[in-house]
């Protein structure tokens, strides 16, 4: 449960492209009738082409995620380091401009990954959509292929990795660390605040917007810094309005776009 990923995105996709399909006229797959539009859509690395041109499996631990904005905005990892960008989508065909990136040194496998990731994005001319997202050059070879990403909450658990501190601040710490959510399929949030297990309700609304209820938690006393962590975690919860999942990190937001809480999902 705590890893469920959900294909709903590009099923939905699939089942777009099937149901022009079936329709009189012309099928060519590249119309832009018959091609699913990437916008919201969000997807885990699988697989680069490296310097050889052979096809190796994406070794990132957070999944490195790609997830194209309903702006014309592009958010992602290589495994390592994060990175912007903007897109443009034209029926099949597709621009990418990476924008800033994050610089902390990558060994080994990730840095291979990394270099394979930041040279073929900008060489991305068209791509297609068949439960995975292939990503392709404009002579028609697969650089990257990515498959979908979750896209809800219910049946995922995570940890927290920071939280806002009420000044203003997202802080982590070893106190901050230990906090956990688990979203259960009847809209239930349980946790630990570090000090205390807890429960609420959250409830979703449209283009990412949540409300989590009042906080109900155990009385156990602790030392008075993984109190304060604890109670600055509850406040922050009260104040989230929307969240959003890139790859294996979960984020919330308040009504002002405000990070609150990040956490990263647990294994």
């Amino acid at each position: 449960m705590h890893r469920r990923v959900f294909a709903l995105v590009a099923a939905g996709m699939v089942g777009a492209m099937v149901l022009t399909g079936c329709g009189g006229g012309n099928s060519d797959a590249g119309t832009a009738a018959e091609t699913p539009d990437l916008s919201g859509s969000s997807w885990l690395l699988g697989a680069y082409v490296d310097s050889a041109g052979s096809s190796v499996t994406s070794v990132a631990p957070d999944g490195a995620p790609l997830a194209f904005g309903a702006d014309g905005e592009l958010s992602g990892s290589t495994g390592c380091n994060r990175f912007g960008g903007t897109y443009t989508q034209d029926g099949a065909s597709l621009t990418i401009e990476l924008g800033p990136m994050t610089l902390m040194a990558c060994p080994g496998e990730l840095g291979d990954q990394e270099s394979a990731v930041v040279a073929a994005l900008p060489q991305v001319a068209s791509f297609t959509v068949d439960v995975d997202l292939e990503l392709k050059s404009e002579a028609g070879d697969v650089l990257l292929t990515y498959t979908p990403g979750m896209t809800e909450l219910a049946g995922t658990s995570w940890q927290a990795t920071g939280v806002n501190n009420g000044n203003e601040a997202v802080v982590s710490s070893a106190a901050t660390e230990s906090i956990t959510a688990t979203f259960g399929e009847d809209g239930t949030m349980t946790g630990f605040g570090g000090c205390n297990s807890y429960n609420a309700t959250y409830t979703l609304g449209g283009q990412g917007e949540i409300t989590i209820g009042p906080v109900a938690a155990t009385k156990k006393a602790c030392p008075e810094e993984v109190m304060q962590a604890e109670q600055e975690y509850f406040a922050a919860l009260g104040a989230v309005a929307t969240y959003s999942i890139d790859g294996t990190s979960l984020n919330f937001r308040d009504a002002q776009g405000a990070t609150q809480v990040n956490y990263r999902l647990s294994s």
